[in-house]
């Protein structure tokens, strides 16, 4: 039978090296039970079973009816319930059956305690067969875990013998365990979507303590459950403006009221939507709705940061499990379509596409299995120190360090990970589509629904322009700091792309491309505000670099670039994953392939690096119009102004 775990060779290539002694490690520590693991290579034989079995089952049982999804559409009963659709329901209720949705919550609420990246191999199995199945599942355990990781957080956790025994939200957890409930992650309003700090939605604090919540939201994926986490505005906008205002709030869809469950919110609508139409899209208007605080008033910003983070690397998942589908999908057509005499996977054309579609797949994984193991062992460690803190302060201080360096590195990679799965999974179907021919455009070849339910990736969760300025700030900023670090970074990757391994001179050129890509952007910025900088040393910019700044007017050239930087840092990222994995493969079966696969990755995508470079370095006549002159805001400062 077909199996999506067992036939994925990349795919068992990350489960095998992934360091699952830290991983399962932190998960078991924190959830000391008797019905543990006797050792760590029983755990990994557990999740490698698990996920044959799931990949036998989503290969089977799911990805034959994707059409029959596509054709059903959710809607809204008379009782102001939604019905899903009929397919839908049967998938969901036998993935609760085999506990799929508790894979990563503890087990004493019914979950097998896996790691959280074991889920993510499940997410992108359930992508590559329906992306509506894999949106909807995600936020049955999805929720479970955050409101799990909430608990934690705020500290309204109970702890025997160093492991949590009960947490504030057990009974929703368990709940969603079973698959018989799921949740959804309320945020998108009106005219407030990747703009947070323009939303509405409105707390009152009531004198039990409890909360009311008015306003409406649109767009909520899985808005049609029963536990819902919310975010609204707490506090005065005069005081407390824009994101400062925000708080976090669980909210369920019913509550009890005079002896009777009612609702608690309406739902004012299901999106009609161009693609994933069996995952619901809903509307929720609430109206003086009950609502319970998660956390401090006023961190609601923060709080959804950590459902945003790991969301993103979801999504990373996702795209992964569409650009696998329109991948296997063009190979297979490409094999057995005959023109010009032979079939057209021997066409030069044809064949550079589908060797871009396996190496991009293959550099994207790698870091998505980087950022979901960053991801899962700082926030594990960050409810350690909370659930379990060392009694020596120096280990403490070690652990906190530790974590703070898997945070950042986590933080490094989940906005490449969004930007390139939701671009290249859109271009994969594209190009799916254009290898097909005119069949790819027929709706029973199944490549235009690709395509309609990719076209979304980019946009949820943060848009690509989003992800984008997130990396360009940080990188930003990282080099204000010290700028002396950056330089002598250049430096060292100068001179590593003339010596030593062929792959590694090539890491440390697409490496080059990335910091001079940020140094040509820090330049043109600061030649913007300051004036002249032609023989003024850089470590005298600072000071006036940072005086009177303006975000509005003086980034106004990295922002024109964000994209272009984004996408030299995804490249390097996946150039250099890829090279580490080769290079971890010596002296295993693995050794040739894996070192193929890199440099197949890196010789494509280096020369693309400099064009993208090539690109940022000149300014064009976009920066010149959108500031009204050549030299931006002209506020130019005199050279010696600097160097005094």
């Amino acid at each position: 039978m077909a199996n999506f775990f067992t036939d994925n060779e990349d795919l068992q290539f990350q489960f095998d090296n992934m360091d699952w002694d830290t991983v399962i490690d932190i998960v078991e520590a924190g959830f000391p039970d008797e019905e543990g693991y006797a050792s760590n290579e029983e755990a990994v034989a557990f999740f490698r079973d698990v996920l044959t079995q799931m990949g036998e089952f989503i290969a089977n049982e799911i990805a034959p009816h994707s059409k029959e999804l596509d054709e059903q559409h959710p809607e809204i009963l008379d009782n102001g319930e939604v019905k899903e659709p009929e397919r839908m329901e049967k998938i969901m209720k036998a993935l609760g059956e085999l506990g799929a949705m508790g894979l990563s919550l503890p087990r004493r609420l019914g979950g097998m305690n896996a790691p959280l990246v074991v889920n993510s191999m499940l997410l992108e199995m359930l992508a590559r067969a329906d992306v509506s199945v894999m949106s909807h599942f995600g936020f049955h355990g999805g929720i479970a875990s955050a409101l799990l990781l909430y608990s934690i957080e705020e500290g309204s956790t109970e702890i025997t013998n160093g492991g949590i025994t009960k947490t504030r939200f057990d009974e929703q957890i368990a709940a969603m365990a079973t698959g018989q409930e799921w949740g959804a992650m309320v945020l998108t309003e009106p005219g407030a979507g990747s703009d947070l700090a323009q939303i509405r939605a409105k707390a009152v604090e009531q004198e039990d303590g409890s909360w009311r919540l008015t306003g409406q939201k649109i767009f909520i994926t899985s808005g049609h459950g029963e536990h819902h986490i919310v975010i609204a505005r707490s506090e005065d906008p005069s005081t407390h403006p824009g994101l400062k205002g925000l708080s976090l709030f669980y909210c369920p869809a019913h509550i009890e009221k005079d002896g009777e469950k009612v609702r608690n919110f309406a739902i004012g609508g299901v999106e009609g939507k161009m693609g994933q139409h069996s995952a619901v899209a809903a509307t929720l208007d609430f109206e003086d709705s009950y609502a319970e605080l998660i956390g401090q008033r006023g961190h609601g910003f923060l709080g959804m940061l950590l459902l945003m983070n790991n969301a993103r690397i979801a999504v990373g998942f996702e795209s992964l499990g569409i650009m696998e589908n329109a991948y296997r999908k063009s190979v297979a057509y490409a094999e057995e379509r005959v023109t010009m005499g032979k079939p057209i996977v021997q066409h030069e054309m044809i064949a550079d596409y589908l060797d871009e579609m396996d190496v991009l797949i293959a550099g994207l994984r790698a870091i998505s299995f980087k950022a979901a193991t960053y991801e899962e062992v700082a926030t594990r460690m960050k409810g350690m120190l909370k659930t379990q803190p060392p009694q020596d302060d120096k280990e403490r201080r070690e652990r906190e360090k530790k974590m703070r360096r898997m945070k950042r590195k986590a933080r490094h990679l989940t906005p490449l990970i969004k930007y390139v799965g939701g671009e290249e999974c859109v271009r994969f179907a594209r190009m799916a589509m254009q290898i097909h021919g005119g069949i790819g455009y027929i709706v029973e070849a199944g490549i235009e629904k690709l395509l309609r339910d990719a076209l979304v990736i980019p946009v949820y969760e943060g848009t690509s322009q989003i992800q984008a300025l997130m990396a360009l700030k940080d990188n930003m900023q990282s080099v204000i700091r010290n700028p002396g670090r950056f330089f002598s970074m250049q430096a060292a990757a100068r001179l590593d792309a003339v010596r030593g391994d062929p792959m590694d001179r090539l890491v440390a050129k697409m490496r080059v491309h990335v910091l001079n890509g940020i140094q040509t952007i820090l330049t043109n910025i600061a030649a913007d505000k300051l004036g002249d900088l032609r023989g003024v040393p850089v470590l005298n910019w600072r000071a006036a670099f940072m005086k009177d700044w303006d975000p509005g007017k003086d980034f106004s050239f990295g922002m024109l670039h964000a994209e272009r930087l984004c996408q030299l840092l995804c490249w390097e990222a996946m150039g250099k994953a890829l090279a580490e994995q080769a290079k971890a493969a010596q002296g295993t079966p693995q050794e040739e392939k894996r070192r193929e696969i890199a440099l197949r990755f890196l010789e494509r995508y280096e020369p693309r690096a400099r064009g993208v470079l090539l690109q940022i370095e000149e300014k064009g006549s976009v920066f010149r119009r959108l500031l009204g002159n050549g030299n931006g805001n002209g506020k130019g400062k005199k050279k010696e102004d600097l160097a005094a």
